[in-house]
């Protein structure tokens, strides 16, 4: 691997880096109103907006998905989104000074968002695979067992939404998917990525989508879809665009995550399905 490879890799996966810190309170009071579940898709904007008061591992941001959509709705949230996370951690603690995602829920909680997958269908490993392929020339992006990975998660996630609705019987779930990554050619931002790759790992990202958004139907969560809002503002879009970093992260240091922007986004698209169901009302 040459050292723009291995560089390209590092920094793909340096979200996977970062310390601990004491566990979170629980709630003392049925639950929080608002329970955000999740990984780095709704946790972090990077080096951007960083919350100190919670886990410095979870990377968290001040200015996440979630706690955009609190601000809106004047709900008290728990957020308890956090790097890396992957489903088994909704319901175990995911490392020491980290506890269960579920830990936040109870009866008294109205609004539950869950934004979570991405790592258990081994997307990071999948595209740092692609972009590493294009740097060294050698090799194919994307498999069959890519596909298989992102097929797995759909017992695991049915199993997390059925623990969601027996821990808080009262709250609304909302699941939302993931937004636009990449235009089909690529573009110089994402380094290495051959123009015939790009496709493949959208296609990937869509595969996702339709995976959860089936469990979700299939349990009575609401699906929100970010794709169609987040096209033309790729990773190939320019700054003030984009919705997603890309490798020459410039916003986040983040590859592949949501800018700033792209958080603002996801909560636009997001807050009127709450609203058209009226659970804070």
């Amino acid at each position: 691997m040459t050292n723009l490879a291995r560089a390209v890799a590092v920094t793909a996966c340096s979200i996977a880096l970062g310390a601990t810190a004491p566990a979170e309170a629980a709630p003392i009071d049925g639950g929080a109103e608002y329970v955000a579940l999740g990984d780095s898709g709704a946790a972090t904007t990077g080096v951007r907006n960083f919350d100190v008061t919670a886990p410095p591992r979870c990377l968290r941001s001040t200015a996440n998905t979630p706690k955009l959509i609190a601000r809106d709705l004047g709900l008290r949230l728990d957020d308890r989104t956090c790097n890396s996370a992957r489903i088994p951690d909704l319901a175990a603690a995911q490392q020491p000074g980290i506890p269960p995602q579920f830990e936040a829920l109870g009866p008294g909680t109205r609004l539950v968002t869950v934004h979570i997958g991405a790592n258990d269908a081994l997307m990071a490993e999948h595209i740092v695979a692609c972009h590493v392929y294009g740097l060294s020339g050698v090799g194919g992006c994307a498999g069959a067992d890519w596909a298989s990975a992102i097929d797995a998660i759909a017992a695991p996630y049915a199993t997390a939404l059925q623990q969601i609705s027996a821990l808080a019987p009262q709250a609304m779930i909302v699941v939302d998917g993931w937004p636009t990554y990449v235009r089909d050619g690529g573009c110089p931002e994402l380094v290495g990525l051959r123009p015939s790759d790009a496709a493949p790992i959208q296609a990937a990202f869509d595969h996702l989508n339709t995976v959860v958004a089936r469990v979700a139907a299939e349990h009575g969560a609401t699906y929100v879809d970010t794709r169609a809002a987040s096209v033309g503002r790729d990773a190939c879009a320019p700054v003030g665009v984009r919705w997603i970093d890309p490798v020459i992260a410039t916003e986040t240091l983040l590859p592949y995550h949501l800018t700033p922007l792209g958080m603002r986004g996801v909560a636009d698209v997001i807050l009127p399905a709450i609203r058209a169901a009226g659970p804070t009302g």
